[in-house]
């Protein structure tokens, strides 16, 4: 599984993002888009409205700080 945070320097939600997905023992890219113009890029194709905006093996998206919808998109809770 591919697992892409697209984050800014000063967004804190993407902080505890990063955080809570090691927590659960998960790997990921870590991008910023406000420092890497490809970063960037990619960012806006996929919607490039919120950070933290995780993506997920190129098709699952979480925008923002969402708990429940990480866990259920890495399979940590059904629905």
């Amino acid at each position: 599984m591919g697992v892409v945070i697209y984050s800014r320097r000063d967004c804190q939600e993407s902080a505890v993002v990063r955080d809570y997905l090691r927590s659960l023992g998960v790997k990921f890219r870590e991008l910023a888009v406000d420092r890497d113009a490809v970063a960037r890029q990619e960012w806006d194709d996929f919607d490039g409205q919120v950070t933290p905006l995780v993506v997920i093996d190129q098709k699952r998206i979480v925008r923002g700080l969402d708990r429940t919808r990480l866990d259920q998109v890495l399979g940590f809770i059904g629905c």
